[in-house]
């Protein structure tokens, strides 16, 4: 694999006790509380970059053992276990309480793996991403050496880091628009990570005439398109069952000047991958590189695609050129293709929770037929759908759905970083000044923007939020402006006043 350096790992010493009644459990907790701020602080500390292509600059963290110290979580639950513990036993593998009438047993491996604490999660701190990022690393290595002999290489539970960066303005010290593809090959990028082009990965008019007569941008690709792509990606996935290992961990993250990673994260999680593994980085690859993750900084233009080992599905090297994937090619050559059958697990045939025009075009008849009189204190309609535009100044400028309610997506994002979401009181805050009750499920949403790229930051603020998503309740108008607001559509429309 280009770029590969053999890293020596630093292991701890296996944590023994004999069976003992006389050492008090709050001692033993104290001690594990002690062990787990200890190894967590440490895992803060590095002192530079450590690059694929050189020598490591920094000693690795102790997230780097095989076998994890305890965490809180596994300190939570020995001492909340709901029995009176009469002995314990403390081994390298786990932590066995017995009582007279029970016992439990916790695995080490379960409550310290970084996979466990970043399960659920949909935002990842850098240092989070980081932890798992060096973890992985590790199990690659152990398991390369465990199975010198074999073919499997790779262990059942990847993490794959994707490059979801994409422009909608041209750079505003060059006046012209990035390349992220380019960029990605150029280098740097995270580890082992993948480019995904929204663009390409989508219902275009080229390779869906039928679908998108109209011509619009990065709309919603079918089911077996993404399933394609993933198979090229080399990422497992669909609908997992708890901790199943077949379902990969995907962390999206972009450079520095991109805004749109939760379309990326949105586009995972309703083409069917398991939500609870599909996680965004807060933060960019600029601020990854400034707390010491380790990056690849090699180029891929002039390279050979297998050189960057696990990064490519079997059978679809011919699919990429220097790292990027060619869907078009792919389309081409797999999509009708019956005996081509995808191994990544999904039964979605059609984006979940979108919607077409004439949904929102119910919506926005039925608030005009209602009028003034039915309408509530705060302006909205009892028992309706509620319209929110998350589109930025083009709310104003090139006009309206009736009934619509405007959240620039750019408030539901950190002013400091755009690419971090704002707190949940702040988010909370900007839903309940415009009087949108996100946690009301019987509140039907729709939401709309320009293109159908921001308004997934309004999607993702009311998942952080706790609301409970169905596909009947909130759902994402694909279409969006760039649809409704056409010439040739005779849609209600309100313009600015000149």
């Amino acid at each position: 694999m280009m770029g590969a350096t053999k890293i020596a790992t630093r292991r701890y010493p296996c944590y023994s006790l004999e069976k003992t009644s006389s050492i008090p459990s709050w001692a033993v907790a104290c001690f594990l509380i002690t062990l787990s701020l200890v190894t967590n602080r440490c895992c803060a500390l590095t002192s530079a970059p450590v690059r694929y292509n050189a020598e490591p600059q920094a000693v690795l963290s102790p997230m780097s053992v095989s076998r994890p110290v305890p965490s809180f979580r596994g300190v939570l639950a020995y001492i909340s276990h709901p029995f009176l513990v009469h002995h314990r036993y403390i081994t390298r593998d786990s932590i066995t309480l017995h009582s007279s009438s029970s016992s439990i047993s916790i695995d080490v491996d379960d409550i310290s793996n970084p996979f466990s604490k970043i399960h659920g999660k949909t935002l990842l701190s850098i240092q989070e991403c980081i932890s798992v990022s060096n973890f992985y690393r590790d199990s690659l290595q152990k398991h390369a050496n465990d199975n010198e002999n074999s073919q499997n290489k790779i262990p059942p539970q990847k993490l794959v880091f994707v490059d979801g960066s994409w422009y909608h303005r041209p750079d505003p010290i060059t006046n012209l628009f990035r390349n992220p593809s380019l960029e990605f090959q150029t280098g740097p990028r995270l580890p082992n990570a993948r480019y995904l082009d929204m663009d390409a990965i989508a219902s275009s008019q080229e390779l869906f005439p039928e679908r998108n007569p109209k011509g619009l941008m990065h709309m919603m690709p079918t089911g077996r398109l993404f399933r394609l792509a993933m198979d090229a990606f080399g990422i497992s996935g669909g609908a997992g069952s708890g901790m199943d290992d077949q379902v990969d961990h995907v962390i999206i993250y972009a450079k520095r000047g991109a805004l749109f990673t939760p379309r990326i994260w949105f586009l995972f999680v309703s083409m069917g991958h398991d939500p609870d593994r599909v996680h965004l980085m807060q933060g960019s690859l600029e601020d990854w590189i400034e707390e010491g993750g380790e990056v690849e900084d090699f180029s891929l233009l002039g390279s050979e695609d297998g050189e960057r080992e696990g990064t490519v599905g079997y059978g679809f090297e011919r699919f990429f050129d220097q790292g990027i994937l060619n869907v078009t090619r792919l389309f081409h050559e797999y999509y009708h293709t019956e005996e081509v059958q995808t191994r990544y697990r999904s039964s979605v045939e059609e984006a979940l929770n979108i919607c077409g025009k004439q949904d929102v075009l119910n919506a926005v008849n039925a608030f005009l037929e209602q009028g003034e009189s039915k309408r509530n204190g705060d302006g909205l309609v009892d028992d309706n759908t509620i319209i929110i535009d998350t589109r930025g100044s083009g709310y104003k400028r090139k006009g309206h759905m009736p009934s619509a309610i405007h959240l620039p997506y750019s408030q539901l994002a950190s002013a400091d970083n755009p690419l971090v979401l704002r707190p949940k009181e702040e988010l909370r805050k900007l839903f309940i000044e415009r009087g949108i009750d996100v946690m009301n499920p019987k509140q039907k949403i729709i939401l709309s923007c320009g293109s159908g790229v921001s308004v997934c930051h309004g999607y993702l603020a009311m998942k952080i939020l706790g609301r409970e998503m169905t596909e009947e309740n909130t759902r994402i108008y694909d279409g969006s402006w760039m649809e409704w607001g056409r010439d040739d559509e005779d849609n209600p429309k309100i313009f600015p006043t000149i």
